[in-house]
């Protein structure tokens, strides 16, 4: 069945209508939700907020009366339903409400449209140092705000249907009224459209009849076609400025390019120096616990060289005492007369006798084993030395980080040894993938801060070195039985240039390096100590997956 233009015209009106209308009223509904569920949640989390920070240090020193007053003080606001204090195992410290409601059965709400109640129930955590020791729950009073909602949306369902009704009682009496005026128009836009294709703009005009708006859309289109003969006649003046000002453009994109390379450049150079600057701080560190370690390591090389220059003087007796023997035995075998020749041999009998060559012999295999052990022992030390003073790139190879251990403790053996006795316990851990300088710095600097807060207690303590694997990580732990750390420094511990040593005796840095160090590697350094107990320091670095293990033997 086919629809006359007017049927269409007042359907089409009327169906646009009624979609329109209807998503004003659902976004008007949405907006209205999400404004009263916004502004409750916002003013839900502020006032547990703060309310937290006022209560914070009265709940975690148990000062019940405090608690009690501050509760009582934020419910003199008529907004506040009810106000819970517990600890994080549910135990109630105080409990007060405005209401009859109970915050019994307490479940935190997200928006405002899920209380059923009239009151929007939300909680927030008392935390320090991202431990959470317990809960404040807290109700705000919503009611007022349902009820106003509740009368936007009555007015608001009122006022589409009444619309609803006008524009279909309007769209009836336009359709009929369009469809005696469309007629001339539509002819009209026929010869424009010939005209367009000819290029001809004469002889297009629309009787102009009336006084509403069909007649001013006649006089607008009488109008159109007038200015599209002024456009036509100037379009090729356009299009020649249209060509400048591309050609501008262009100059200005190249202008701008030019000026965002500099500064590319500029922060390219920023942050060259930036890093620089961080490689010479990292190996100022070095050296400054190279210079706590300068005696101690220079006392372990003084031993073994001293016992083997001690060594090498009775090996040069004894060969002394074998080119006697050579001598006299080269003196036997050249006489040719019988007699000199029993008489040498009896002068190499008592030379034989007096040396005691068999001792010699014997003493010799010990002095050069122990001359080996003590040279290896200064290689290990001085290359330990050297690995961990040389400004470190950032190459990762795979190494195993008991050997980092061994080579520090050479290091830093003789600082320890007068304070403190050192325990290993090494499992047999895989390599990972670490920058060996930096990984033994960091050992250098946990070894020679547990050595010293043993030596600030006055007594031999003990320091206990462990290595595991805890899933896909593995760990360094460095426990001590020294002083401890006071609770308020440890959440300072990592910063840069916070020591607790006297002026003069620390740069403050060794642990912030320290743990810079861990976050390169992708892992992290943190501590546990309570004070007089002594501390524990815990490296832990992931371990290589199989696939970047291969990577790295390719």
């Amino acid at each position: 069945m086919r629809l006359s233009l007017r049927t269409k015209t007042i359907t089409g009106i009327a169906s646009i209508a009624a979609l329109l209308l209807l998503v004003l009223i659902i976004t008007v509904f949405q907006l209205l939700n999400d404004l009263v569920d916004n502004s409750v949640k916002k003013s839900a989390d502020t006032t547990v907020a703060l309310f937290v920070s006022t209560t914070k240090n009265a709940f975690l020193s148990y000062d019940i009366s405090a608690l009690d007053a501050d509760v009582t003080e934020i419910l003199t606001n008529p907004n506040i339903a009810y106000v819970r204090v517990i600890d994080k195992n549910g135990k109630v410290f105080v409990e007060k409400s405005n209401t009859d409601l109970s915050s019994e059965g307490f479940v935190q709400e997200t928006a405002a449209t899920e209380s059923t109640d009239g009151v929007y129930d939300t909680r927030a955590p008392i935390m320090v140092n991202n431990t959470v020791y317990g809960f404040v729950e807290l109700g705000l009073n919503i009611a007022s705000n349902t009820e106003s909602v509740s009368r936007v949306r009555s007015w608001t369902l009122l006022l589409a249907l009444l619309e609803f009704i006008l524009i279909g009682l309007l769209s009836y009496s336009v359709g009929s009224y369009l469809m005696s005026q469309l007629s001339r128009l539509h002819q009209g836009a026929q010869r424009l459209g010939d005209a367009v294709e000819n290029n001809n703009y004469q002889d297009i005009y629309i009787e102009v009849k009336g006084k509403d708006e069909l007649s001013d859309l006649a006089e607008a289109f009488n109008s159109i076609v007038e200015r599209l003969k002024e456009e036509y006649s100037h379009r090729q003046r356009i299009q020649d400025e249209l060509k400048e000002l591309n050609t501008l453009l262009e100059e200005k994109v190249q202008d701008r390019t030019a000026l965002l390379h500099k500064k590319n450049y500029q922060l390219e150079e920023t942050n060259k120096d930036l890093k620089e600057a961080q490689v010479q701080l990292l190996q100022a560190e070095k050296m400054a616990s190279i210079g706590q370690l300068a005696a101690g390591v220079a006392h372990e090389i003084n031993n073994p060289v001293g016992f083997v220059s001690s060594n090498i003087a009775t090996l040069s007796e004894y060969v002394a005492t074998y080119q006697m023997v050579f001598s006299q035995l080269k003196a036997v075998l050249e006489e040719r007369d019988e007699d000199r020749r029993q008489k040498a041999i009896k002068d190499l009998e008592i030379l034989l006798a007096n040396q005691d060559i068999d001792f010699v012999n014997n003493d010799i295999t010990d002095l050069l084993k122990d001359s080996k052990e003590g040279l290896h022992r200064v290689a290990e030390i001085v290359k330990g030395l050297k690995l961990f003073s040389r400004v470190d790139s950032d190459e990762m190879h795979l190494h195993n980080i008991n050997d980092c251990v061994r080579t520090t403790l050479a290091m830093v053996n003789n600082q320890l040894k007068y304070t403190c006795t050192v325990e290993t316990h090494l499992s047999n851990v895989p390599d990972i993938s670490m920058n060996v300088g930096k990984i033994s710095q960091v050992i250098t600097n946990l070894l020679i801060n547990a050595g010293q807060a043993i030596e600030s207690t006055g007594k031999h303590g003990t320091i206990i070195i462990t290595t595991c694997t805890v899933g896909d990580h593995l760990e360094l732990r460095v426990e001590d039985s020294g002083c401890g750390i006071p609770a308020s420094h440890l959440d300072k511990l990592f910063n840069p240039f916070f020591t607790t040593k006297p002026e003069g005796q620390g740069t403050g840095l060794g642990l912030s390096i320290s743990f810079g160090i861990a976050q390169e590697h992708g892992g992290t350094l943190f501590a546990e100590s309570k004070e007089g107990d002594g501390s524990c320091f815990t490296l832990s670095l992931p371990l290589v997956k199989e696939e970047d293990e291969n990577a790295e033997e390719q």
